[in-house]
């Protein structure tokens, strides 16, 4: 097992991929518009958006089963652009497994070895290695069928792995697997690539899974990547209004600054009136803006109060799920917010709250 990390982080983790200008046409659709990513060697960097924005066609054109439109990929700076699939050593882990029903687990993980033409007793060390570094030795002779959800996507793995290649590919893995299984499933991805230290590009729309397994991230919105950073910056200093939303800032205010208070800005809207907001380094007084700020950083309370930074509303959706209680606070003026307290809380249908905004947890996006 240690012999075959070694081996792996060898041949793997000097591996740095280089995406410059890169564009997907089909037809008279842009499926991918002029992309640049810099991944690190050793990097575990996630393509995370919604259905249909360009991040599995970006996987498909680095593993080569389709041709870019314009622009280049490459490997350590020497361009794979147009070099065959079969040449680039390239792992892919498909989201269905693919894998063969009529073979074993061994046979699978050894069909591209069998396609290097591996010789006999090197391709069985290498399959009896990947099934270790999965947690499945001893699963080689069954078939893909006696197999849960679970261990079919570490087979599916182990083959992707044997191969040792230059960079791991992974198409929304976990997304037909239950949700505890979708949280073991990450830590042993987590744990795989701590061991071996290989390139990996993740593809997926949970930006859970996202800011859990990156070191950095790609956020990207019909074909065009919106922002990229590590999981933190893309949590607590998103760009714009699609990466706040889709990274869970559900509450969004719309409005104007107004004036400044040390170093706060006033900040007007017709709907919630005035708030105080931290001052940002790219706004300034007469701006319009947005405000946003994250449902688990509203403070929600039961007494009448008013002021600086409270509004008043009343609930009209209560979403008990164990650890956390989700409410939709509806203002005088019909605006909503959502709020998540820990626990359950007494709030009823109708009842009457106050919100309280905290200037530092509100964040100032541009007016889109």
């Amino acid at each position: 097992m240690a012999k075959a990390l070694a081996e792996m982080n060898v041949h793997s983790a000097s591996t740095s991929v280089q995406i410059k200008d890169l564009v997907k046409n089909f037809g008279q659709t842009t499926a991918v518009h002029s992309a640049n990513i810099d991944i690190l060697s050793g990097e575990f960097m996630t393509l995370l958006g919604p259905s249909g924005c360009g991040k599995t066609t970006i996987l498909s054109m680095v593993l080569g089963i389709i041709d870019a439109s314009s622009g280049s990929i490459s490997f350590n700076g020497e361009p794979v652009t147009h070099i065959p699939m079969n040449k680039r050593d390239v792992g892919m882990v498909f989201q269905n497994y693919a894998l063969f029903p009529h073979m074993t687990v061994a046979q699978n993980v050894a069909f591209g070895l069998d396609m290097r033409k591996v010789k006999k007793d090197e391709k069985k060390r290498r399959v009896q290695e990947a099934l270790e570094m999965v947690q499945l030795d001893g699963y080689g002779d069954r078939f893909p069928k006696e197999l849960s959800g679970g261990q079919q996507q570490r087979v599916a793995l182990a083959r992707a792995l044997v191969i040792r290649p230059k960079v791991l590919l992974l198409d929304e893995p976990l997304s037909n697997l239950d949700a505890k299984l979708r949280k073991d499933m990450r830590i042993q991805l987590k744990r795989l690539h701590d061991e071996l230290g290989i390139t990996i590009i993740y593809v997926t729309h949970d930006q859970e899974e996202a800011l859990s397994l990156s070191t950095k991230v790609a956020v990207m919105s019909k074909g065009v990547i919106q922002q990229i950073g590590s999981p933190q910056d893309i949590f607590v200093n998103p760009k714009n209004h699609f990466v706040a939303n889709f990274v869970g800032y559900a509450n969004f205010i719309h409005g104007k600054l107004i004036g400044e208070q040390d170093d706060q800005f006033l900040f007007e809207s017709p709907t919630s009136g005035r708030l105080l907001v931290k001052k940002s380094g790219r706004h300034q007084v007469g701006d319009e803006v947005i405000l946003t700020i994250k449902p688990e950083n509203l403070r929600m309370g039961s007494e009448d109060e008013s002021g600086m930074n409270v509004i008043k509303g009343k609930v009209l959706v209560s979403d008990y799920v164990g650890s956390t209680t989700g409410y939709e606070i509806e203002t005088d003026k019909g605006e909503v917010f959502k709020v998540n307290v820990l626990g359950l809380e007494p709030y009823s249908l109708g009842r009457e709250v106050t919100l309280h905004f905290n200037p530092e947890s509100l964040l100032i996006l541009d007016k889109e």
